[in-house]
């Protein structure tokens, strides 16, 4: 029998069955980091995963006989499991000290079989087996109290707008542009901004601070956009979203393209593509919000829509592109989603095949 304390991630351990756990895990992890949505990056979700991977393989390989990483079967998991899961009262212990206990809660169930899962699908790759083993798949859809445990899969779906919905907000949101030579609306640089931005979240996908991180360098212009029209906007990096590319959609990039007009007019300093102030300030998170509680409000959409602003909008984009046929690491590039069971939830949405263009 392997003794219980093994140290997985030394090398010097020249056991068959060590190594093949070991090099599951690392291929896993390595196609986490290069894969086009950068699905893993963050160095705390890394040891998250690795101390999960650490604690079922040692348990695998201290069973008599031991059991070995192509051989799993939903026994073995279920068993794994089960001597982990904390005690029914557990919710009135203290988390650090479940934590030291090494007990896991339903959560933790869900997100190593969802790891599990995902391991043996890229050794099957690498190995070339002609199909994974999907004892963890199978298992944890049989076990409902595992399967809807992570609060972003159970809870509400997320919130977003209705095609008619949105309809009502895009034809509110270029009303104001000029058309054959005519004006513009007769509003303020603050009104229009505050449209341009709702515009970004709805036609574009971005979240509120990537809105408030935009510079003037962001809108990107290239050969088959519309003459004048950005046709994508460059996000920097900011907190844990990275840098990236997003689609504008054409009625957007007008609206966008508008307000560039209208900030060179008005001569606001700055490099914000949306200041706060004439003197270039930064937007903040507040004032933000209230101006896109107000363009909801002033839209016309229902008003039991305008809470949930603009991850509301940001939600009707993906759902909106998923419908179109892109696939989920795509829009998880476009969103700066780097977690890819975020997007687990959008597939549980019954998104009407009306669109607004």
């Amino acid at each position: 029998m392997a003794p219980k304390n093994l140290d997985l991630f030394d090398d010097a351990d020249p056991a068959d069955q060590v190594r093949a756990y070991q090099e599951a895990f690392d291929q896993w992890l390595e196609h986490q980091r290069t894969a086009a949505s950068r699905k893993i990056t963050l160095a705390s979700s890394i040891r998250s995963y690795t101390v999960l991977w650490q604690a079922f393989a040692e348990w695998c390989l201290s069973q008599s006989p031991v059991v070995g990483l192509d051989g799993i079967t939903e026994a073995d998991l279920g068993a794994f499991i089960n001597s982990r899961l904390e005690p029914a009262n557990a919710a009135r212990a203290k988390p650090s000290r479940l934590k030291e206990a090494g007990k896991f809660t339903p959560r933790h169930a869900w997100r190593l079989l969802k790891l599990i899962d995902s391991v043996l699908e890229i050794r099957a790759e690498a190995t070339g087996a002609a199909a994974p083993n999907r004892a963890a798949a199978t298992l944890l859809q049989s076990r409902e109290d595992w399967l809807y445990a992570n609060a972003n899969r159970r809870d509400a779906l997320p919130d977003y707008l209705a095609p008619a919905e949105a309809r009502i907000l895009v034809n509110y949101l270029s009303a104001g542009l000029p058309r054959s030579g005519r004006r513009g609306a007769d509003i303020t640089w603050q009104e229009l901004r505050n449209r341009s931005a709702v515009a970004l979240h709805l036609g574009s996908g971005l979240t509120p601070a990537d809105v408030r991180m935009l510079r003037l360098t962001s809108p990107v212009m290239r050969t088959g956009d519309e003459k004048g029209v950005p046709g994508t906007v460059h996000v920097p990096a900011h907190g844990d979203s990275p840098e990236r590319e997003a689609p504008v959609i054409k009625w957007a990039g007008r609206v966008l393209a508008y307000w560039l007009q209208v900030r060179k007019e008005q001569k606001l300093a700055g490099d914000f593509l949306f200041p706060a102030t004439r003197t270039g300030k930064p937007w903040g998170k507040v004032t933000h919000y209230d101006a896109v509680k107000a363009v909801l409000e002033a839209s016309g959409i229902d008003k039991s829509l305008v809470e949930g602003g603009a991850y509301r909008l940001r939600h009707t984009f993906a759902l909106r592109q998923l419908r179109r046929g892109k696939s989920p690491d795509l829009v998880a590039k476009w969103l700066g989603v780097v977690e890819m069971r975020v997007m687990d939830r959008y597939r549980r949405v019954d998104y009407s095949s009306e669109r607004p263009d």
